[in-house]
């Protein structure tokens, strides 16, 4: 099982240039996409956040997310949901990102999503972010793309 970090999932919904690789990636998975209940807000936020750049077509921040929603609403994805677990779990991962030589400087989102990902006992995260990805490393995680 894998947890989609939304700098990959993202790709899913909007068309970028290496947008095949990560849907073929899901395509092969045998088990749903995974992602924290966070995921869900960050991802309109960053659909307008393209769109505001030019990077996807004007008005396509809205039908992006009405995609992605209805998958979040039919439980295509499987989300894990924010509690107490997740909070002691993201003191944690915080405590070891930046106790780590060399640091590794952590965002308090990608902490929480970090947390989500290892409450729920997923060893695979599928991300493009550079910060997540290190920080994935240190926590044990296994990342895709290799």
């Amino acid at each position: 099982m894998s947890f989609w970090d939304t700098s990959a999932l993202v790709k899913l919904y909007a068309r970028e240039r290496d947008s095949d690789r990560f849907v073929e990636l899901a395509r092969k998975s045998e088990t749903r996409a995974t992602i924290s209940q966070f995921s869900i807000h960050e991802m309109r936020c960053l659909l307008h956040r393209k769109e505001f750049a030019r990077a996807i077509p004007a008005d396509a921040a809205e039908l992006a997310y009405r995609k992605f929603y209805a998958h979040v609403e039919d439980a295509v994805l499987k989300i894990i949901p924010y509690g107490p677990e997740v909070a002691l779990e993201f003191d944690r991962v915080v405590r070891i990102c930046y106790r780590a030589s060399p640091v590794v400087p952590i965002r308090a989102l990608d902490g929480l999503l970090l947390a989500s990902a290892l409450i729920a006992r997923i060893s695979e995260l599928v991300s493009t972010d550079l910060r997540m990805r290190a920080a994935a490393v240190l926590l044990g995680l296994r990342i895709f793309p290799g």
